[in-house]
């Protein structure tokens, strides 16, 4: 059985709020971390419009329930709670462009006479759908460390410092310094593998005349760019009339995931987990 498959079933979180494991604070005298469920402690943490899923799951089922399933399992057309599209989305940004212009290669029509709130809708509909769908398993906090740690330290170490690039954002003296004290081995895993979607992407956006705004990137989408400024104030842009820099403190983990190796993992995790 392929890793990421075995480990879907165990890790009972992708898409909620847990800090990633290099940007957390938590204080590490304990010898041993507290056993806790990683399944409850999740679901209490993670919030959502659940009138906005209800809405967006009868929008679905209108629109795109005859060919991806009335519960976004797939159809005639694939399963959308496995979809890489929807795994990586941030508040729409990749599914909305894919609702409106379609996929005329796939098959797939455009459907441009959506309202934005009614994409809305269908947006939080398909990540409460892949969020029950990882949560459907039940993980103890406490789950053993020998049978998470298959792999080879010293690999790990080599590939930190060199294929995976790790050592170019994280170093073992410094923000993970006793990393495997501050996690039980199934959470260590966890931050690892899928780092916190709270890390929010800044943009700095230079108009034409040279005034520049810089804030939290609440849209992008192929056509505009919308931040949240420093000021608070909400400001969007056609993105063909303005310069955009954005920055993505994830964007390396998400690039990995589609690097990573089954061993790699499993070698990554048993070094960090020499890190006490």
């Amino acid at each position: 059985m392929s890793f990421r498959v075995l480990f879907v079933s165990l890790v009972a979180t992708a898409f909620c709020g847990l800090p990633a494991f290099c940007q957390s604070n938590k204080p590490a005298s304990a010898k041993q971390p507290p056993k806790h469920d990683v399944a409850a402690s999740s679901r209490k943490e993670h919030k959502e419009d659940l009138a906005a899923v209800a809405r967006g799951h009868e929008q679905f089922k209108s629109t795109c329930g005859f060919c991806h399933g009335d519960d976004a399992t797939g159809n005639r057309a694939p399963d959308l709670v496995r979809s890489p599209v929807v795994s990586r989305d941030e508040k729409g940004d990749r599914i909305e462009p894919v609702i409106r212009n379609g996929r005329p290669d796939k098959g797939m029509p455009a459907f441009t006479t959506l309202k934005q709130n009614q994409i809305d809708d269908i947006v939080a509909f398909l990540h409460h759908q892949v969020y029950e769908a990882i949560h459907s398993s039940h993980v103890p906090g406490d789950y053993p460390l020998a049978k998470l740690l298959t792999g080879s330290a010293s690999a790990g170490k080599a590939y930190f410092n060199g294929p995976g690039a790790c050592s170019g954002c994280h170093s073992v003296t410094g923000d993970l310094a006793g990393i495997a004290t501050k996690y039980s081995p199934i959470d260590l895993q966890q931050h690892m593998v899928y780092p916190s979607r709270e890390e929010q992407r800044t943009a700095i956006v230079t108009l034409a005349n040279g005034q520049k705004f810089e804030g939290k990137v609440v849209h992008n989408d192929e056509f505009r760019i919308g931040i949240v400024a420093r000021d608070g104030w909400h400001h969007s842009w056609p993105k063909d009339q303005v310069k955009i820099e954005i920055h993505d403190p994830l964007a390396a983990h998400r690039e990995l995931m589609e690097k990573y190796t089954d061993a790699d993992i499993h070698n990554l995790f048993a070094y960090l987990e020499t890190l006490k």
